[in-house]
C-alpha cells in the first residue's frame, strides 16, 4: 500500500471532520488552526485546503480562511434525486454482464456494512460510499464514476445530519437496503434491485426531509 502523503492526511483529516460535524457548515478553519492541528507545514495544508475547495466541501474566503460551505435543503434533494437517476442507469447498465465474482464482493462490502455497529458517522459512511462506488464501477463508466464520486464527496457537507437524527430516532438502515439489492441480484431481478437502490439513496432525504420540518 502506498504510503499516505502529508497533503492526503490533512485532506482526510479534515474530510473527516466535517463528515463527522466537528466542522459545521460556514464554519472558518484557517491555514494556522490546521497547521497546529495536524503537526506540519503550510505547503501540504495549503495544498489539501485548495484541494478540498475544489471538491465543493470549503470556499476560500479572502483573508479569513477557509468555509466549510453550507448546503441548502433544496441542493440535498438535488443531489439525492441526481444520484438516484445515475445509479439506476450505471445498474441496469452493468446487469447484463455482472458477474458471480460481483456479486459475491457486493455481498462482502453490504455485510461489513451491516454488521458495523460504531455510531461513527464518518466509518459509516465510508461503508456506504464503498458499495455505491463498486456497484456503479461495474458498468465501466470511468467518466461517470467519477462524477458519483464527487457527488458523494458533496454529501459529506449534511451526512452528519441524517445519521445523528437516524441514529435518534432508531430510523438508521444499518446497510439492510445494500443487502436487498445483493438478494435482488442473485434472483436476477433488476426492477427489485433498483426499487432498493432508491430507497437506499433516498432513505437519506427522508430524513433530512423530517428533521428540517421539526427544526421549522
Amino acid at each position: 500500500m502506498q504510503k499516505e502523503t502529508l497533503k492526503e492526511r490533512v485532506y482526510r483529516g479534515i474530510y473527516e471532520a466535517v463528515t463527522n460535524g466537528e466542522y459545521r457548515p460556514n464554519d472558518i478553519l484557517t491555514e494556522n488552526q490546521m497547521i497546529e492541528k495536524f503537526g506540519v507545514s503550510k505547503s501540504p495544508v495549503r495544498e489539501a485546503l485548495v484541494e478540498l475547495c475544489k471538491d465543493g466541501i470549503l470556499t476560500n474566503i479572502p483573508r479569513m480562511g477557509y468555509q466549510v460551505r453550507a448546503v441548502t435543503l433544496k441542493e440535498i434533494i438535488d443531489i439525492l434525486e441526481f444520484r438516484v437517476d445515475v445509479e439506476l442507469g450505471g445498474l441496469r447498465k452493468s446487469f447484463p454482464i455482472l458477474t458471480e465474482e460481483n456479486i459475491a464482493m457486493l455481498r462482502q462490502i453490504a455485510e461489513r456494512h451491516s454488521a458495523d455497529v460504531d455510531r461513527v458517522v464518518f466509518k459509516n459512511w465510508q461503508r456506504n460510499y464503498e458499495f455505491h462506488t463498486y456497484l456503479y464501477s461495474l458498468n465501466n463508466n470511468v467518466y461517470g464514476c467519477e462524477a458519483l464520486q464527487q457527488m458523494i464527496h458533496q454529501c459529506s457537507r449534511y451526512i452528519s445530519q441524517y445519521f445523528l437524527s437516524a441514529w435518534q430516532r432508531k430510523n438508521e438502515s444499518n446497510g439492510r437496503y445494500h443487502i436487498a439489492v445483493v438478494d435482488a441480484l442473485e434472483r436476477r431481478n433488476i426492477d427489485e434491485a433498483c426499487m432498493y437502490l432508491e430507497k437506499d439513496i433516498l432513505a437519506v432525504k427522508e430524513e433530512i426531509l423530517t428533521l428540517h420540518s421539526m427544526n421549522m
